[in-house]
């Protein structure tokens, strides 16, 4: 097919056309993914005998009890257990969320002894952990406050870039975090705190 020069001059103006219009369009998309209006907060955790609740963007994350090592310990009590997660509006007024699991029974952690890490795992950029304030992190163990934090302690910690922002409650791991003195839950298992965006 032949082309006039006036036909070939209209298609070098569309597709330079296009092309600006592209390259426009990405970053304003990123930009906007970066400016949620809201945020999504789950309970996440690991225990002495490795039952767990992986990270949101892990590929073994689930809404029910996991244990990979000790399979065993997810027994039909364990499986009735239930998550419930929350959703942040993103705004500057400071609002109190509660990630929980429930519907536990004495048998289903009394195995596990201790946590090595509990946290709220959340989809707030890892680089946005300056542009939030977390105060009043309450553990709460079968009904009952067993560790008040006035200031939330949020990774990732400074100097790393991890890709979401978390509240440590328990984790063994990280030195930052402070030590708690608690029995395992019987019945349920609950994480409060206020948070506030800047």
């Amino acid at each position: 097919m032949k082309f006039t020069k006036t036909t070939k001059k209209v298609l070098s103006l569309s597709m330079a056309t296009a092309v600006a219009a592209a390259s426009f369009v990405a970053p304003t998309a990123a930009k906007k993914a970066d400016a949620a209006s809201s945020y999504k907060g789950y309970m996440c955790f690991s225990t002495a005998k490795w039952t767990f609740r992986n990270n949101h963007n892990d590929s073994k994350f689930s809404n029910k009890l996991q244990n990979t090592t000790n399979p065993s310990l997810i027994t039909s009590a364990a499986k009735k257990a239930k998550f419930k997660d929350v959703t942040m509006k993103k705004n500057k007024k400071a609002a109190t969320y509660t990630v929980k699991l429930t519907g536990l029974n004495k048998k289903v952690m009394s195995k596990d002894k201790t946590f090595n890490a509990l946290y709220v795992d959340t989809t707030i950029p890892g680089k946005m952990k300056n542009k939030v304030k977390v105060t009043n992190v309450k553990l709460i163990i079968d009904g009952k406050t067993v560790k008040t934090y006035k200031k939330g302690v949020l990774t990732p910690d400074p100097g790393k870039s991890d890709a979401f922002t978390q509240i440590q409650v328990i984790n063994t791991w990280n030195s930052r975090v402070g030590k708690v003195s608690y029995k395992m839950p019987k019945k349920s298992v609950a994480i409060q705190y206020t948070i506030k965006f800047k």
